[in-house]
């Protein structure tokens, strides 16, 4: 399995975004099978569709990336348990991580995911989640 963030999918969606380029070459790889099954949170997706909004200004895209994570990818529900974890996480963490990246990390340690697709750097700090994306 492999763990999907928000800025690995802007990258892909917004072509001008400076990793569109590697973000459509690891979609290539996650379409051939190389890293197991996508997922995402419900965090990550509205996270996702908000920024995709906001940075092409085109509801109609933002709708239309909504509807393709919907239709095609498995969503985790970020449920109490994760919410607690994760608020522990963001409250005793040396990073600089956002309350919705402690949820990732939460869901991916409870649901032994190793690989994140990420362009976010502080992933690379956390042991035992493998970041594909950056070098």
């Amino acid at each position: 399995m492999i763990f999907l963030d928000s800025s690995f999918i802007v990258a892909y969606k917004i072509e001008n975004d400076s990793h569109h380029e590697k973000a459509v070459k690891i979609i290539n790889e996650i379409v051939e099978g190389k890293h197991g099954e996508a997922v995402i949170s419900d965090y990550i997706f509205d996270e996702t569709i908000t920024v995709v909004f906001r940075r092409s200004n085109k509801l109609s895209l933002a709708i239309e990336v909504g509807n393709e994570l919907k239709d095609s990818i498995e969503i985790i529900t970020v449920d109490n348990l994760s919410f607690e974890n994760s608020w522990k996480i963001f409250n005793d963490q040396d990073n600089k991580f956002s309350f919705t990246d402690c949820t990732i990390i939460d869901l991916m340690k409870r649901k032994d995911i190793k690989d994140i697709a990420t362009f976010d750097e502080d992933f690379k700090k956390v042991n035992g989640i493998s970041v594909i994306g950056i070098p």
